[in-house]
């Protein structure tokens, strides 16, 4: 099977359209999982735009498709300052999502590598990231990868029932 090329780069004010409809379809596989842990609220174009203006969001690309996005930075929500975190220097993932009808053949595997190469090319010595709690595939992605479980925190904006969002971290040292 030949091998598919992947490249991360910084999002575009053109492309945010098309970052939007990859979302959207990402969103509506989710919600049709039962998984409820995006809102109109978080992520939004508005929020893609905003992140864009920042240089925070990056697309991903497979064989030069857009396949996802994520946003990557510094900032980390106030829930979650009660986590026992063990790193410093840390790049933080947030919004990271697939296009549905490229899924598989762990091209998430992939991404998430993806996203750590951009951490150390950039100084960084560590990945803190959420992940909804009833996302099993996430969190076994995540763990099955090296990421440490620190801690639940609990989104009250969220539905009940949807607030839970476990925190993990990776040393990139």
């Amino acid at each position: 099977m030949k091998m598919t090329s992947l490249e991360l780069k910084s999002a575009k004010h053109e492309q945010l359209d098309e970052i939007t409809k990859v979302y959207l379809r990402s969103k509506k596989e989710l919600d049709e999982n039962g998984l409820l842990q995006w809102d109109d609220h978080y992520p939004s174009k508005e929020y893609f735009e905003e992140q864009i203006g920042y240089g925070d969001l990056y697309c991903l690309y497979s064989n030069e498709e857009l396949s996802g996005a994520v946003t990557l930075n510094t900032w980390q929500s106030p829930e979650w300052g009660e986590i026992p975190w063990e790193y410093d220097e840390e790049l933080v993932v947030h919004a990271l999502f697939l296009d549905p009808l490229k899924q598989g053949n762990g091209l998430g595997t992939r991404f998430l590598g993806k996203c750590e190469e951009f951490a150390v090319e950039n100084g960084y010595c560590s990945i803190r990231l959420d992940a909804y709690a009833r996302n099993e595939a996430a969190n076994y992605l995540y763990e099955k990868l090296g990421y440490t479980y620190r801690g639940s925190v609990y989104f009250t904006s969220k539905p009940e029932g949807h607030q839970e969002y476990r925190c993990y971290e990776k040393s990139l040292r």
